[in-house]
């Protein structure tokens, strides 16, 4: 079938990672399921008037691989969709990534990256089209109602077709060492999925005027932010799928596609929130 270019609501899990006992967090396995981490980051953002920013940041993401622990935060009011724990993200190569978890998406380096996740069992993820914008969140429950909340926003810019297997070759050239660590490892053992590794359009180089972001703020203080709660028209929009994407299939005009994406930087602006369009790479560290 042919490409589509799509907007999809991509629910993932949204629990936050603990600290391992003693402090710092081993590489997750799947002993465990996906969670998030807010992270202490180097980066470049953009302001609500259109300015650019860059410096020390902070913004909840998926990191899978090993983290320290910088400090414990103060939720306001004891609400449990702020941060409990800050961390700085960092990896160690291994010679086996059998049972680790890989991350996906990838928010570092020069272009955010989707790469496999969800996309063995749902075929239409891996035929979204130049100008797909994929919105990463989660569900949760507050004050009884379902609610979903935004931590990654990925505008396809292109993509390549690609086995497991051949992750690490394949993929060589189109993302950072970092990657191929962090996503690309875990997914060698895995022999029949074929997958696609989309890249994400930036500020520099946009779709239609979009381009790929993170929510994030500033780093300051000793609390985090709950991720942005995020209302759409139903046709594009379930608050209440928290598991299977939405979206899927549906090809939406270039007008259509901006609109919604118009109202997701609207929504992280009105939280009172930057657009996080860049962040460095974690470092590569020895055992």
């Amino acid at each position: 079938m042919a490409d589509s270019r799509c907007f999809v609501q991509f629910s993932h899990p949204g629990w936050e990672h603990e600290p391992d006992p003693g402090g710092g967090k081993a590489w997750n396995s799947y002993a465990h399921g996906h969670m998030r981490k807010f992270m202490q980051l180097r980066g470049e953002w953009m302001n609500e008037d259109g300015t650019r920013s860059s410096g020390d940041l902070r913004a909840w993401g998926e990191w899978e691989p090993e983290s320290e622990l910088v400090g414990e935060l103060v939720p306001p009011y004891q609400d449990s969709r702020y941060p409990r724990y800050l961390w700085r993200p960092y990896y160690v190569a291994k010679n086996d990534y059998r049972e680790l978890h890989n991350t996906d998406p990838f928010i570092f380096g020069e272009r955010f990256l989707y790469s496999n996740c969800g996309q063995p069992k749902k075929p239409g993820l891996r035929k979204l089209g130049r100008g797909s914008v994929i919105a990463f969140g989660s569900g949760k429950k507050i004050d009884g109602e379902r609610r979903w909340m935004l931590d990654t926003v990925l505008v396809v810019a292109d993509y390549v077709d690609y086995g497991a297997p051949e992750a690490l070759m394949v993929l060589d050239e189109w993302a950072s060492d970092a990657f191929l660590v962090a996503s690309g490892g875990p997914l060698v053992d895995n022999e029949e999925a074929q997958l696609r590794l989309y890249r994400g359009a930036t500020p520099e180089d946009p779709i239609d005027g979009m381009f790929s972001f993170f929510p994030a703020t500033p780093a300051s203080g000793d609390s985090g932010f709950a991720r942005p709660l995020i209302e759409l028209p139903s046709e594009y929009f379930n608050p209440r799928s928290w598991q299977a994407p939405k979206g899927l299939w549906r090809d939406r005009s270039a007008e259509e596609l901006r609109g919604l994406w118009d109202s997701l930087v609207q929504q992280v602006h009105e939280a009172g929130l930057v657009l996080g369009t860049q962040a460095e790479l974690p470092e590569r560290r020895d055992e």
